[in-house]
């Protein structure tokens, strides 16, 4: 089983946290635009698509915040376990499904995106 050391871990960790803070951020203004587009429009099929919207963002967020307290958790376990030479090491395997859950996360968001937006663009 391939190895990761302990050094190797938080910047990996840390560059998780930017791209999933970095998502939730876009995801808060596609919130905004939808929020513009009630405003204005006030048709049942319009009001319905984006309460359609509003879900599934909230799905995105929600599902990052978690993400995001997971591998600050696997952060803060591997950090406790080092000891004065910091040689400790993990397998990689934790680490590849956090990776691929931030890569899966990324691809969802960006495909909300663009549907959100092809929605907004009837709009704008």
């Amino acid at each position: 089983m391939e190895q990761i050391g302990i050094k190797q871990t938080t910047p990996l960790h840390q560059e998780w946290l930017r791209r999933l803070d970095f998502y939730h951020f876009e995801l808060f203004i596609l919130q905004e635009q939808l929020e513009e587009i009630a405003d204005y429009n006030r048709e049942t099929d319009i009001l319905k698509k984006v309460g359609y919207f509003k879900n599934r963002l909230s799905i995105r967020k929600n599902y990052i915040e978690r993400l995001r307290d997971r591998i600050r958790e696997n952060d803060n376990a591997l950090t406790d376990k080092i000891t004065g030479d910091d040689s400790i090491e993990n397998t990689l395997e934790t680490f590849e499904a956090l990776n691929t859950e931030c890569i899966m996360e990324q691809q969802l968001v960006n495909n909300l995106k663009r549907e959100l937006n092809r929605f907004v663009a009837e709009f704008a």
